[in-house]
């Protein structure tokens, strides 16, 4: 329904900066000016209604929005970007990203397949949303600002904490609503409506049918969330990882492994580390598998999830009864960061863990004091011996046998002169 205009106290807009609601005023008086519509739109509403704005505003035009598009970003100096193939235009005003988009209606021809896109106005653009919850706009123009439209139910659903489809086919027409269902729902606090859950495990079967792409895009979204071991908990409740792959479980080791991880100081790289969690425990070829499923072949992921997994069958090694501090430095040096925390965060044996932290805090820190050009200072010459000597010095003073750079020099010559320690 179109509600009446928000009263100026309790007009959701009212939750953004001043600057920021005095260029939506701006716009919505341009496109009126020009026989045109705007409509704040999609995420943006459902969150000013909870009260939790974000930095990306949507706005759609019942017109041209790349005229509008031009328009504002001239009066703001900004620069525009232009996306023709998806009709959209973007510029930067402070903080806040601005989308501007052509209302658009959509017929997906068979499921997994792209829409077929034509204008529309903004019950067609609503209508082709993925939940009540971001089906919603306000209007823009001068005469309705701030005047909020739900055609669906949106606003009730926000209060009842509902994930609800639109229609029946929702998930035919994309099945990747089925993994942003679960996304929404963790992120909010929220749950899925009795109808939209039992649409939901009936058209599982339908992720079969989306491209590796977007396949592969969904499952980043996941893991960017502040709190992604819900979604994957959630996941596994529904059946959908297994669906992405068989041998995708979500248990309670991972639950501690991802705890670990969002404890961790540098909050750089999580997505790839909680990749590398989530498919730790898959074989040689169903990791292969998994990569080849959402086209990771060939990409950084396809190494880090590859060296966690060497570092996991030299398990053995990193549990032996006697094992040096250079051996194990030597065992574990070359290896990606993100794979060894990977093995370290994962509930593996207390000893093997032990090891893992020794190094990662430690050892993997410590470097000689004499380089290799000390080395030829001392008479030695450059080639493979003083590559072997450098090494025999970093092990000495891994191993604590060394501590200062004369007791390393002093080794060093020890080690010229009986070039057989040194094979």
């Amino acid at each position: 329904m179109y509600g009446d205009a928000e009263k100026s106290t309790d007009n959701p807009l009212n939750r953004l900066p001043a600057p920021v609601t005095n260029l939506l005023k701006r716009a919505g008086g341009e496109a009126t000016r020009s026989s045109s519509s705007l409509y704040l739109v999609g995420g943006i509403v459902r969150d000013l209604l909870l009260g939790r704005p974000g930095k990306d505003i949507d706005l759609m035009v019942e017109g041209n929005a790349f005229d509008l598009a031009e328009k504002l970003a001239t009066q703001e100096n900004a620069k525009l970007t232009l996306h023709k193939k998806f009709g959209t235009a973007t510029f930067y005003f402070q903080d806040y990203r601005i989308d501007l988009s052509t209302c658009r209606s959509e017929i997906y021809p068979r499921p997994g397949a792209l829409p077929d896109v034509k204008p529309g106005n903004i019950r067609d653009d609503l209508f082709r949303r993925d939940f009540t919850i971001n089906a919603m706009a306000i209007d823009l123009s001068p005469d309705h600002y701030g005047r909020l439209i739900d055609l669906y139910g949106g606003r009730a659903d926000l209060a009842d904490g509902l994930i609800r489809v639109l229609h029946d086919k929702s998930f035919q027409d994309d099945a990747t609503r089925i993994m942003r269902a679960v996304r929404y729902e963790q992120r909010l606090g929220f749950r899925l409506e009795a109808k939209t859950e039992n649409l939901l495990r009936c058209n599982l079967p339908l992720l079969d049918t989306i491209s590796s792409e977007r396949l592969r895009n969904e499952v980043a979204l996941w893991l960017a969330e502040e709190a992604p071991e819900k979604i994957l908990l959630r996941a596994e409740e529904l059946g959908i990882l297994k669906k992405i792959h068989p041998s995708l479980r979500w248990d309670n080791k991972l639950s501690i492994a991802f705890r670990r991880a969002s404890l961790l100081p540098d909050r750089a790289n999580m997505e790839s580390l909680y990749f590398c969690l989530l498919a730790y425990r898959l074989s040689e070829n169903c990791l292969l598998e998994l990569l080849q499923r959402l086209n990771l072949t060939g990409t950084r992921l396809d190494l880090l999830t590859h060296r966690t997994l060497e570092i996991k069958n030299r398990r053995d090694l990193l549990l032996k009864d006697s094992l040096k501090n250079s051996e194990l430095y030597f065992l574990l040096n070359g290896y990606p960061l993100t794979s060894i925390q990977t093995n370290f965060l994962y509930p593996n044996p207390r000893r093997m863990r032990s090891r893992l932290r020794l190094y990662l805090n430690k050892l993997s820190r410590i470097r000689t004091l004499t380089s290799g050009t000390r080395l030829m200072a001392l008479g030695m010459k450059e080639g493979p011996a003083t590559g072997k000597i450098l090494r025999a010095l970093l092990a000495a003073r891994l191993d604590g046998k060394v501590k200062t750079r004369s007791e390393e020099e002093q080794l060093a010559l020890t080690l010229a002169t009986n070039e057989t320690s040194l094979q």
